[in-house]
């Protein structure tokens, strides 16, 4: 099963093997690599506000601790979410998503928001409401293994594409059905699950729903993905994937 279609290559966490992920450091070097879009991992602090990180709790990319649901943003905003990835980027803040969107607005084709954590359901709201204001919510789309979030998600902001990912293969044809019935919605698959599980990809493309892979850092995993009918491919290495896309006929 293969199509003529180019990829669209992805930045995950922003490019994440270059910068610290999630931060602006991390979705300006995607920028900068020419990736055709970004993925990036939302999380609500104590304020309420949404900001990217992809942990429950601060303490794997931060010198914080604790969870990242129980910090307000001024507290969240003295954590210095750099240094454990190089000395370079010492210093470096956890972004709020108003933040990364205004760094993005023009400069990249699609913003993929994988909703990691929230606190209530008007935290996905404020969500939505920070997107739109950045002008943004055209060129979204959200994400979540969570169907309540796609729930509310699909009541609060149907005008804004949404993917329903996957982490469990027993899941999968749950996670179909539902992108089947939610018109444009798209489904987000672990790569290897996506190539373990052949039958269900072929059903995703025959029904028209678009399929995203994560993550996918070598190119013979791309061409495999590709071959399956899978055309927005998630990469830690940016300019690697970018390469070999180019290099399609």
């Amino acid at each position: 099963m293969t199509s003529p279609l180019r990829p669209e290559i992805i930045a995950h966490r922003g490019y994440s093997a270059r910068a610290p992920e999630n931060t602006l450091p991390a979705l300006e070097a995607a920028v900068q690599a020419r990736a055709h879009a970004v993925e990036f991992d939302v999380q609500t602090a104590a304020c309420g506000t949404p900001v990217l990180f992809h942990d429950a709790m601060l303490g794997r990319t931060t010198n914080g601790v604790g969870p990242v649901r129980r910090r307000p943003l001024a507290h969240l905003k003295e954590l210095d979410a750099g240094r454990w990835f190089g000395a370079a980027f010492a210093g470096t803040a956890i972004p709020s998503l108003e933040e990364a969107l205004a760094l993005l607005a023009g400069r990249i084709g699609h913003i993929y928001q994988d909703i990691k954590g929230y606190r209530e359901m008007e935290d996905l709201d404020r969500m939505v409401e920070v997107t739109r204001k950045s002008g943004l919510a055209g060129s979204t789309v959200f994400l979540s293994a969570d169907w309540v979030v796609m729930n509310r998600l699909r009541q609060v902001a149907r005008d804004i594409r949404r993917a329903y990912l996957v982490e469990d293969a027993q899941l999968l044809p749950e996670a179909l059905d539902r992108a089947i019935v939610d018109e444009g919605a798209m489904l987000s698959v672990e790569v290897g699950m996506a190539l373990a599980n052949p039958q269900r990809i072929r059903e995703a493309v025959e029904a028209g729903v678009e399929l995203v892979a994560w993550t996918v850092d070598e190119p013979f995993r791309a061409v495999q993905a590709r071959e399956h009918g899978i055309h927005r491919i998630t990469t830690n290495q940016v300019d690697r994937l970018m390469a070999w896309r180019n290099a399609l006929d």
